[in-house]
């Protein structure tokens, strides 16, 4: 049986994502950070799941070094946890600080430190990584200094495993854009994003699974982000 590591199952993305996977039949080990009641539903299809907040140093190491013992061999491996949240200027040195260390540790020490102590795991299994990150990484939002600086790294940090890790680890990433708009987003806000995506709609997450399933099935492919955006970031917001 093959095995997925997915960071970020609680909701949205990763949730689907875990559905998605133990429907191909693999064996499927989520990480959460916070509990909802809609990861009962992945523990009833069998889905492993390991409670972990990435932004808590401590909590962060525990769970890699934990890890290696939940499988020996790893076929993929998704990079999906995220904390989007606008800077807040008002806010004091020491909380500006701690707030960029949060983005950070999400975006950039996680996926180093699971990428370092899965690796065996993913030689194994001749595996590959996929690195969700954002169209903000190249084209970064004003207001989301700190998320897209901690995108940007993490984008960089891809091309450097896939060159590292070739032949035997294939490691890709995609740059979602206007996928599913938030609750908070109010009619105003989804109308300006429409406006300004060519394709002029939410794209919803199914094509973002598409692109998964390229960059798992394809092996010829390795060091590569592909947008999966509407065509957003070819306009300027």
């Amino acid at each position: 049986m093959k095995t997925v590591l997915i960071t970020g199952v609680g909701r949205r993305l990763g949730f689907f994502l875990a559905h998605q996977f133990v429907g191909l039949g693999y064996r499927v080990i989520g990480q959460y950070r916070s509990e909802r009641a809609e990861l009962d539903e992945l523990r009833e299809l069998g889905v492993i799941l390991l409670q972990a907040d990435f932004s808590q140093r401590d909590q962060l190491l525990s769970f890699v070094e934990r890890l290696p013992s939940e499988c020996e061999s790893l076929d993929v491996l998704i990079h999906n946890a995220s904390l989007f949240v606008s800077d807040d200027p008002s806010h004091s040195p020491t909380e500006q600080a701690c707030f960029f260390d949060a983005m950070y540790a999400v975006h950039m020490l996680a996926p180093k430190l699971i990428n370092e102590c899965m690796y065996p795991a993913l030689h194994k299994a001749k595996g590959c990584v996929v690195v969700m990150s954002d169209i903000y990484a190249q084209q970064p939002h004003a207001k989301f200094r700190s998320y897209c600086a901690s995108k940007a790294g993490l984008a960089n940090m891809l091309k450097a495993y896939a060159s590292h890790w070739a032949p035997e680890v294939r490691v890709n990433g995609i740059e979602p854009g206007p996928m599913l708009f938030l609750e908070e987003h109010d009619q105003q806000h989804r109308e300006r994003v429409l406006a300004q995506t060519p394709l002029a709609k939410e794209g919803g997450i199914e094509p973002v699974w598409q692109t998964i399933e390229l960059l798992i099935n394809n092996e010829y492919l390795t060091g590569c982000s592909i947008k999966v955006d509407g065509g957003r970031s070819l306009t300027q917001w």
